[in-house]
């Protein structure tokens, strides 16, 4: 008989004083129009690293976790509205940094009839790539956490020696214990070149204990690569934890050794795909954080996807 899965805890029971389990999410919030026409768009705010600081925020117990949102914003009214929607979330906005003059990225999405997506940005002035520099925000900043998740995204926004830094911090990080949770949401229009965007994606997966990559992201990366070579792969660099995104299929999970292939249920409705990665990534960690094993934590994240994509938007309304 198979005996019965018990990891490591990501959120030790017995903490200090009760003390809430703090965790940073890192990355670009943007001003997001969707349901666009010839006449008409949806204003709201989204970005794949807020989406999952919300649905984060949803999912946890608030009195034994708090989710922190770090990124630069501008001191504008598109900036404001960001930040309402961060608070109204009940998100920490204390390392939201606002910077004068600046101004946030905007996106637009269209979706064809299988309700897949493109996006339009407009994201070369944000102020999210300025966060760690020229004193917006600093990197010590992230000691006070137990858990910095970030994509790459977050890095690619950066400039070089700040993207360096930042992996170095998350080496770091998790040195000295903290959960280092990493997404490779690949961008290629983000990067020079996939060379750059892969290199730069591997010294991460060295830095991370979590690894929460999907498949598709990783194929234009390595296109010959099985699931399982990959597993073994981010294994490889030290990462603990592997839950490997592959669409409606469901993930491909790793703790100590691959995990059974588990069967997830289809979607019953898909209007837009869009977050959801996100949304998995907010499930199977709210999950994780709350005890359950990532079997389970597979199936929460699942779940919680397939409400997403049954919506327009990054940001489906909150449950009654």
């Amino acid at each position: 008989m198979t005996p019965p899965l018990r990891p490591a805890p990501i959120r030790p029971a017995d903490r200090p004083g009760g003390a809430a389990f703090r965790i940073a999410s890192i990355g670009e919030c943007m001003i997001e129009l969707s349901g666009v026409t010839a006449e008409h768009a949806a204003i709201g705010v989204a970005g794949d690293s807020f989406n999952t600081a919300v649905y984060l925020g949803r999912a946890l117990d608030r009195s034994a976790a708090q989710v922190s949102y770090v990124t630069a914003l501008g001191t504008d009214s598109f900036s404001d509205r960001i930040v309402a929607c961060a608070r109204a979330e009940g998100i920490d906005t204390r390392h939201m940094h606002r910077v004068a003059g600046a101004l946030p990225g905007l996106y637009a999405i269209e979706l064809d009839p299988e309700g897949d997506r493109r996006f339009q940005f407009w994201r070369s002035a944000s102020a999210a790539r300025r966060l760690f520099s020229d004193g917006i925000g600093h990197l010590d900043d992230l000691d006070a956490f137990d858990m910095v998740y970030l994509s790459a995204i977050t890095l690619a926004i950066l400039p070089a020696e700040v993207r360096e830094a930042l992996v170095a911090k998350c080496a770091a990080l998790r040195r000295g214990g903290h959960h280092v949770v990493f997404d490779s949401n690949y961008r290629p229009q983000l990067w020079p070149d996939a060379g750059t965007a892969r290199d730069w994606i591997d010294r991460m997966w060295r830095a991370t204990t979590i690894a929460l990559p999907s498949r598709d992201d990783e194929a234009r990366l390595r296109p010959d690569e099985a699931p399982q070579a990959l597993l073994e792969r981010l294994a490889a660099a030290g990462v603990a934890e592997i839950a490997l995104k592959d669409g409606a299929a469901g993930p491909w999970l790793w703790h100590e050794g691959p995990l059974a292939r588990q069967t997830y249920p289809a979607a019953p409705r898909v209007v837009d795909t869009t977050a959801a990665g996100d949304s998995f990534n907010a499930g199977y960690l709210a999950a994780r954080i709350a005890g359950s094993n990532p079997i389970d934590a597979a199936r929460a994240g699942h779940e919680l996807a397939m409400q997403v994509i049954g919506q327009p938007g990054a940001l489906i309304p909150r449950p009654a």
